[in-house]
């Protein structure tokens, strides 16, 4: 830093680190902490999500292989049904990253075969970010 007229000057890069410390970073969460599978027990996503606090401008990674399985977002009633008959949206291609936009509940599920049913689903909170 200098003085000058009385002024205090920040070199450019300096002031581009204090507007980085300044700012929220948005993170990319892979969900699961691992491949999107048919998991040991049916509440392992729902555990892995509410251990998190997802916030708008994050995303959600899916790492899986085409064509075993994919990513549907859903309504709340077709997800706690398992079914697929009016997607919101759907990823065929893995992996597949799901920007988390706006705040609310949203809701994933696989709908090859019987996956869902035998846990390869699960809803996120997303937050505001402060």
């Amino acid at each position: 830093m200098a003085m000058q007229n009385g002024i205090i000057t920040v070199p450019v890069f300096l002031f581009a680190v204090l507007m980085l410390l300044g700012t929220s970073f948005c993170l990319q969460y892979i969900v699961g902490d691992s491949i999107w599978s048919i998991p040991l027990t049916n509440n392992f996503y729902s555990n892995w999500s509410s251990s998190y606090t997802f916030r708008t401008g994050d995303a959600l990674y899916f790492d899986f292989d085409s064509p075993f399985y994919n990513v549907i977002e859903v309504s709340r009633g077709e997800w706690e049904s398992c079914t697929a008959n009016q997607p919101y949206k759907a990823f065929m291609e893995g992996p597949a990253t799901v920007p988390l936009m706006q705040k609310g509940v949203f809701y994933f599920i696989c709908n090859v075969s019987n996956y869902c049913a035998l846990g390869l689903k699960f809803s996120v909170t997303v937050e505001e970010k402060p």
